[in-house]
């Protein structure tokens, strides 16, 4: 085999507690048209059988490799699969999720063609496998590291998300999942990456399945993992400025963003037992379209009114 042509690809799985959709993510690398891939699975201490059908798996498939630990967490977990991968790309999966048999094959042309160190496809969020949510996509495009970066930080296209994207492994050199944290480790890692390529490209090809679930950490949110998600961008804020002194980042609208998860948080899964505090961004409210400055209000009126505060007693200065 070629490995010019064909290059090793790492699937990289971290695999806790799934073992009612494992089969159906694997069943889908095994199905890739891609001729050359290893596939690695990184156990976090699973208490269901995922193991033992991980384990089933590598016996028939010579080019599985299967890695037990104790439970230590996402990022871990992640860090671990980088450790062990041996291939020339890599590309994340989350084993509860599944992928198109093209996606690999056609990732890999694009790469060579664009000569591109990361490639990100589209995806498609399932609902129940037979309801999916398509949200825009970036169209076909070959970018260079700034513009990528100014796509991410605007949501123009380019996402945070470590699946969906294929990677030369020389991208990922002084990079790691935050293994402190707790949520949205991908924001505080995935831009690092973008900002170790020289030529990033794009396809609209929704080649992932981003499955949702019962479990998952959008379905499960609370305050602090929401305040989390600020410090987060707050991080890849400070850390682009530092990199890229000359340039100018505006993540006003990752800060609106949060504060409306922060408010709806608080409206929907917060309890006034708990004496919740709304803390707001201090945002430049020049930069934020009308109408969504009424909506910010609304919302935040409703909190207002279920937790007793007073609008006007809010510190709109901290930070």
């Amino acid at each position: 085999m070629d490995s010019k042509t064909n290059p090793l690809v790492s699937i990289l799985v971290p695999v806790y507690n799934v073992e009612k959709y494992i089969a159906t993510c694997l069943d889908s690398l095994l199905a890739q048209s891609y001729p050359n891939i290893e596939i690695v699975l990184i156990d976090d201490g699973s208490p269901d059988r995922s193991i033992e059908i991980c384990q089933e798996y590598a016996k028939k498939f010579p080019n599985i490799h299967v890695y037990i630990y104790e439970n230590a967490g996402i990022s871990t977990t992640r860090n671990r699969a980088l450790d062990h991968a041996n291939g020339d790309y890599y590309m994340f999966v989350d084993s509860d999720d599944y992928i198109h048999p093209k996606m690999v094959e056609t990732m890999i042309r694009i790469s060579q063609l664009d000569h591109s160190e990361l490639v990100q496809c589209g995806y498609r969020m399932d609902y129940f496998k037979y309801f999916p949510f398509l949200r825009k996509v970036a169209k076909r495009q070959t970018i260079n590291t700034i513009q990528a970066l100014q796509q991410l930080v605007n949501n123009k296209g380019i996402n945070n998300y470590p699946w969906g994207k294929l990677y030369k492994k020389e991208v990922f050199e002084n990079v790691r999942f935050p293994e402190h944290l707790i949520g949205f480790e991908d924001t505080r890692t995935i831009f690092k990456t973008i900002a170790n390529a020289e030529t990033i490209s794009t396809s609209p090809n929704r080649f992932y399945h981003y499955v949702q679930r019962q479990g998952s950490l959008t379905n499960r949110m609370d305050l602090e993992t929401v305040y989390n998600m600020r410090k987060a961008y707050q991080y890849q804020e400070q850390v682009l400025k530092d990199r890229f002194p000359e340039q100018t980042f505006d993540f006003t609208m990752n800060y609106y963003n949060t504060d409306m998860v922060i408010i709806y948080t608080l409206i929907f899964m917060t309890h006034k037992k708990q004496n919740p505090k709304f803390k707001p961004y201090p945002l430049d409210w020049k930069k934020i379209p009308k109408v969504m400055k009424v909506a910010y209000y609304c919302w935040l009126k409703i909190a207002c009114i279920k937790f007793g505060w007073n609008i006007d007693e809010i510190d709109w200065e901290q930070k």
